[in-house]
């Protein structure tokens, strides 16, 4: 009986640091997250920069997207230029671009895909969290 009785004060020891243990693993998992992410964007940086993680209120979760209520140079919400990059979007085609020197010939240009391509490093990441967690929980129940 003592036994249970010392496994139950364990366990109630164990609840209240649960969320932070679970936010640290998720943060940690989003931090994965948001360089895949990156290092799938390629360029020089600046639509990079534009991408950051977001925690859940309560810890429950981490996404990584464009940053809210920014504007490029051109007056354009990020993550509407960042859907754009990801999914592809139409242009005029025949319309001569002097940084390219030439003429358009297509009449859309194809999607980068990096948040899709990040997938298996988002699985990665999650398991990873999993497993932090799980690890975490043992060492306060071994106590």
């Amino acid at each position: 009986m003592q036994e249970l009785d010392l496994f139950a004060q364990k366990l109630d020891g164990l609840l209240p640091k649960l969320r932070d243990i679970r936010r640290q693993a998720l943060e940690d998992a989003g931090q994965q997250m948001l360089q895949a992410v990156r290092d799938r964007i390629g360029g020089s940086g600046r639509v990079q920069s534009w991408q950051h993680l977001h925690l859940g209120s309560g810890g429950g979760y981490a996404a990584v997207h464009a940053r809210e209520s920014t504007y490029d140079e051109n007056g354009y919400a990020v993550g509407r230029v960042t859907n754009a990059l990801e999914s592809g979007h139409r242009q005029q085609p025949g319309r001569y671009v002097p940084a390219i020197q030439r003429k358009l010939t297509r009449d859309r240009v194809p999607g980068r895909y990096m948040y899709a391509r990040s997938a298996p490093d988002m699985e990665r990441a999650a398991r990873s969290a999993a497993a932090q967690i799980e690890g975490e929980m043992e060492h306060i129940l071994e106590d």
